[in-house]
């Protein structure tokens, strides 16, 4: 039975399936995002994050680039993974 070829209609229904998991990995991506923003946002106007002080806003301006890069870097691969998958549902004869 694994000799088989699938069916169109049952690759459709798997890539969509991988779809819906790399849009809700996306999804994700940007909701982590904004919150790290905003949770720093909140400390340095709070001022749990002291501005004047050299040390402390390296530390932060450091781990942001770190987050934030990570964070970008992800969602372009999963936009990328969304791109190819609309592109191979695409190509299938339905």
């Amino acid at each position: 039975m694994a000799n088989k070829k699938l069916s169109d209609k049952t690759k459709k229904n798997l890539l969509d399936l991988e779809y819906n998991k790399y849009l809700q990995y996306y999804n994700t991506s940007i909701i982590v995002l904004l919150t790290y923003i905003i949770g720093t946002t909140i400390a340095f106007l709070t001022k749990q994050i002291n501005y004047k002080d050299s040390g402390q806003l390296l530390s932060v301006a450091v781990v942001s680039i770190v987050v934030i890069g990570v964070i970008i870097i992800l969602m372009l691969k999963f936009k990328d993974n969304l791109t190819n998958i609309s592109k191979e549902i695409e190509k299938l004869k339905l």
